[in-house]
């Protein structure tokens, strides 16, 4: 077992590497009555095409959510009423690049971490229960299809990108969820469930080196030596966007409009990744943010509302940004917002002291965050397996400068690989 200490924020990390490969992490918090746990496989809607040991694999687009669902399933019944008789509230949820099992209890901490482990190690599928899912989850597709949000911001995806399967639903289609096979679940659990594909995180007032010890002998009671080559295949992705622009009609009683700025993912290290991401989100806010005269600008003028929202995703092997809003003007709104980005990247406008006040709002936040097991849990997680450290934030974020902030803003904020979509009423 390994220590690292954080003396800055006052914060402790204990890991441990099982021999089959699992890792684990400890992250102690004296006094808390509330323990949390994830166990998560670095598998995702991403990874449908795939070489494990020299043997190359395509299954259907969906498939990650499909087994995540079917996880729970056992032959003697639901392991959610399981988690639920020993006092603890269990979830699951699938993204871009991992699936996360997670459960948090004030008690029976360990019954409840058996039961993860069994539950997420032990699949059990058949014809009968893969062809009553494919039925669940066919409705629940349809649902999402039927939503605005959901529609406006899966067509804005695919009007930026040609081949990466990050323009595919998390949960698939409606055509690739019939295609899939308890032979399709079976390769991919024993594939991407391998213990050395997977990471434990733990939160909570425990005795770290016998929990440790718990879960070592655990892992050592499933025999398992192997430790397979896993390569993820993604498709070559074009530099620039599918489509420029997109009408929808949709029973909707207002018009929303979507602007996505693609940008090519050119950075291998993490930590340049990380500065990217942290300096988009400042300089979004400085640009766009309730405190900027833009934003206010932009209101007064009636060409946005108080939906009016900006976000960049940063992730291995894509990088975005979207702005959304409802508008009655989208033209207008999409030609002004094009306009304050070129003014805003000519200088001047990233100062010291705006990155200084939102470096202070935002460290105060995270500190805050750092009581909440979940929010450890959760995050500590997502930052270890995009090659972070969530606890070395702060030194990252005191690193990035007003012209950190301007660069990445003017390099993503690209006006060729700008994309618009309008949501608007039937007629």
């Amino acid at each position: 077992m390994q220590t690292r200490e954080y003396r800055g924020i006052d914060e402790k990390v204990y890991s441990h590497t099982c021999s089959n490969g699992l890792e684990i992490f400890i992250i102690p918090k004296p006094g808390y009555s509330k323990k949390f746990a994830t166990y998560t496989t670095k598998y995702g809607s991403m990874d449908d095409y795939f070489r494990v040991d020299g043997s190359e694999f395509v299954v259907p687009d969906g498939i990650a959510h499909f087994l995540e669902h079917k996880m729970f399933e056992k032959e003697d019944g639901d392991v959610f009423n399981l988690f639920s008789k020993h006092g603890a509230n269990a979830n699951a949820f699938t993204s871009y690049d991992r699936t996360s099992y997670l459960f948090s209890t004030t008690e029976d901490f360990i019954k409840n971490l058996d039961l993860l482990m069994n539950m997420v190690e032990q699949p059990y599928f058949t014809d009968e229960t893969v062809a009553r899912e494919v039925g669940i989850i066919n409705e629940e597709i349809k649902m999402y299809q039927d939503n605005p949000g959901y529609r406006l911001y899966f067509e804005t995806l695919n009007q930026m990108y040609h081949e990466l399967p990050v323009k595919t639903d998390i949960a698939g289609t409606l055509g690739s969820i019939s295609e899939i096979t308890k032979e399709h679940l079976f390769k991919c659990h024993s594939t991407f469930y391998h213990p050395s594909n997977m990471v434990m995180i733990l939160v909570g007032d425990f005795d770290a080196e016998a929990l440790i010890s718990h879960i070592d002998t655990h892992q050592e009671s499933r025999g398992i030596t192997h430790i397979p080559s896993i390569e993820r295949l993604l498709p070559a992705e074009p530099a620039g966007i599918a489509l420029k622009h997109k009408v929808l009609e949709m029973d909707v009683q207002d018009t929303k409009v979507m602007i996505g700025f693609k940008q090519q993912q050119n950075l291998v290290d993490a930590s340049d990744r990380l500065v990217r991401d942290l300096s988009m989100m400042f300089a979004l806010d400085m640009v766009f943010g309730e405190q900027s005269p833009y934003y206010y600008e932009l209101m007064d003028a009636g060409l946005i509302d108080d939906s009016f929202s900006f976000s960049h995703i940063e992730e291995t092997s894509f990088a975005h940004t979207l702005l959304t809003s409802t508008t009655e003007e989208p033209a207008k709104l999409a030609e002004r917002l094009s306009e304050i980005i070129s003014e805003a990247g000519k200088g001047g406008f990233f100062t010291e002291e705006k990155l200084s006040n939102q470096k202070r709002e935002i460290l105060g936040d995270y500190l805050s965050s750092l009581n909440s097991p979940e929010y450890i849990a959760n995050q500590f997680t997502k930052y270890h397996l995009d090659g972070y450290d969530l606890y070395r934030l702060p030194e990252i974020i005191e690193d990035i400068t007003p012209d950190d902030a301007r660069k990445h803003f003017i390099d993503v904020m690209d006006p060729d690989k700008m994309v618009e979509c309008i949501l608007k009423p039937h007629g």
